[in-house]
Parts: C-alpha cells; sequence; structure tokens
C-alpha cells in the first residue's frame, strides 16, 4: 500500500489505529485501493446490487450514518463507502489546497470496493455524505 502523500498515510493511520502505521499496512490494507475512480466504479457497479443485498441484511434495513434530518423517510437505501473511492477532502485541509477557478480542487482516490469500506445508507444520507470521510466510529 503507498501513499502518495506521507501525510495521507499518517492521517488514515491516525484516523484508523490511533496512529500506528504498522498496523495500518498489516490490518487495513482491504479498506484501499488507489486505482483510478472510474476503474472502481466500473467493478463496483457488476457488484453493486450483490453488496446492497448483504448490507440489507447485515444492518437490518437501517441507515447506518443517520446524518440528515430525513433520514430514512424512503425507504431507498444505497451501499456507502467509508473511504470514499476518491475525494478532495485531504487535499484541501491538510495541505490548504484552495479553489482558484472554475475547477475544483484535485481529488485523490483512496477506497476500495471491499465489504468492509460499506456500510447502508439511506439515499438522503448518502447524498449529504457526499465524498466526506466518516469519523473513526464507523471504522472496524
Amino acid at each position: 500500500m503507498k501513499f502518495e502523500y506521507p501525510e495521507d498515510e499518517k492521517f488514515f493511520a491516525d484516523l484508523l489505529t490511533n496512529g500506528d502505521i504498522t498496523k495500518l499496512h498489516t490490518q487495513y490494507t482491504h479498506l484501499f485501493d488507489f486505482n483510478h475512480p472510474a476503474i472502481k466504479r466500473w467493478e463496483f457497479n457488476k457488484v453493486s446490487k450483490k453488496l446492497l443485498k448483504e448490507l440489507m441484511e447485515k444492518y437490518e434495513g437501517k441507515c447506518q450514518l443517520c446524518i440528515h434530518p430525513d433520514c430514512s423517510k424512503e425507504a431507498k437505501f444505497e451501499c456507502d463507502h467509508i473511504i470514499p473511492l476518491s475525494t478532495n477532502e485531504l487535499n484541501k485541509t491538510l495541505r490548504n489546497m484552495k479553489r482558484v477557478s472554475k475547477e475544483k480542487v484535485s481529488a485523490q482516490s483512496f477506497g476500495s470496493n471491499h465489504v468492509d469500506n460499506l456500510i447502508l445508507a439511506c439515499k438522503r444520507c448518502n447524498a449529504f455524505k457526499k465524498h466526506k470521510i466518516l469519523p473513526h466510529k464507523f471504522h472496524s
């Protein structure tokens, strides 16, 4: 597992393992995939129905995010990536990158499609979360 920036590795080690980089590399590699996000989305689309069914059973059809005021009002659920397939959050927060034109701050590829990197989210909460990285409580 190779992070583009050492501060990203530290960020995820702090988030997932209380700063233990060795533990990050031995117990959490399956949560990461640095391939291009388009490739990961294509792969995900092939298995998303199966994974959604697994998550519906695992979480008994209950949203695990519960972050939108209208959480679960519509009984439509989706698989949500805990560590997003791609995000610009770390570029904005760790490197203080700002939008300088109409272009967005560049994103990086992080999350995998492994079932351990997925939770069940209602459609509203998943849209509300977008590409943010969730707090530690959602990581095993």
